[in-house]
């Protein structure tokens, strides 16, 4: 894998780091990536003014309530009430990066019908295994906003909860193949842990790294995840209906590194608002 491979679709800014580490959003290094990397090139950066560059899939759950999307004012404003989405960007990305970006639950719908301040989101470096960019489109067999329509898919997946929804997950891509169940990276060891659930009405600083081998998940500043080569992981399967997790060595051999892939913000009954989104190159030390 060549380590330096450079975006293959998409608009290169051309900004430095400099230039945006002026926000509350600009990419840190932290844990293994002091050792890993440095941050190279913006590769793309966005104010979502212009709506063709988001493909934005939105499940039928309950057609009584009406799901709201608007690009205005520096950012992406998703109202989905009772409701699954996942909001792809369309532009493919490769090799190593960072993707870091702002998110909010607001306080004034958070009393709305259908409305609960959870699940920040987050999918990376993913693609349907049968034909690349088929995770851009939108059927009623795949890739519809149901969860579960991206259970077959690769890549990478994080997660913060809020409300009732206590989950702090880090997960690897695919669950399932042929609609069975398979064994993959499924890591839960910040559940229900204060510090890394969604606060509302706080603007939240999302970090994301993949670097050959080596994964991040980043929220405030603190590393939630982070796993590479020969790190203990947990492993989940199914057998007679129920979850098992076992412990397992992360290799690249069992859990080949994806090196390519789109990146989209997943979310489900909830109110989100996004901005300062920006992607980065990053230039690995080896």
């Amino acid at each position: 894998m060549n380590p330096f491979k450079q975006i293959l679709t998409g608009v290169l800014i051309g900004a430095s780091f400099a230039s945006f580490a002026g926000t509350d959003a600009g990419p840190l290094v932290l844990g293994y990536g002091e050792e890993a990397f440095t941050i190279g090139q913006e590769l793309y950066s966005t104010d979502f003014q212009d709506p063709t560059n988001w493909v934005v899939q939105v499940s039928t759950d309950d057609t009584s309530f009406e799901e709201r999307i608007s690009y205005k004012d520096g950012m992406l404003d998703l109202y989905m009430p009772k409701r699954g989405c996942t909001a792809w960007l369309d532009k493919k990305f490769s090799g190593p990066i960072t993707i870091v970006y702002q998110v909010r639950c607001p306080l004034e719908t958070l009393n709305d019908e259908g409305i609960i301040a959870t699940d920040i989101n987050n999918f990376w470096h993913c693609s349907d295994p049968r034909k690349f960019d088929a995770i851009l489109e939108t059927t009623d067999t795949h890739y519809h906003g149901g969860f579960l329509g991206y259970h077959e898919m690769e890549g990478y997946y994080a997660c913060t909860g809020g409300g009732k929804n206590r989950t702090t997950r880090f997960r690897r891509y695919p669950r399932w193949v042929d609609g069975k169940d398979i064994p993959h990276m499924a890591v839960n060891w910040n559940d229900r842990k204060p510090e890394y659930l969604i606060e509302p009405g706080k603007w939240h600083t999302i970090q994301l790294v993949v670097c050959n081998d080596m994964l991040q998940y980043i929220k405030d500043g603190q590393v939630v995840y982070e796993f590479k080569e020969g790190d203990t992981i947990t492993v989940e399967s199914r057998k007679d209906g129920k979850r098992v997790k076992t412990e397992a060595i992360y290799t690249e051999d069992d859990f080949p590194a994806y090196d390519e892939g789109y990146f989209g913000f997943r979310m489900v009954g909830s109110h989100h608002q996004y901005k300062n989104l920006a992607i980065y190159q990053l230039d690995p030390r080896n």
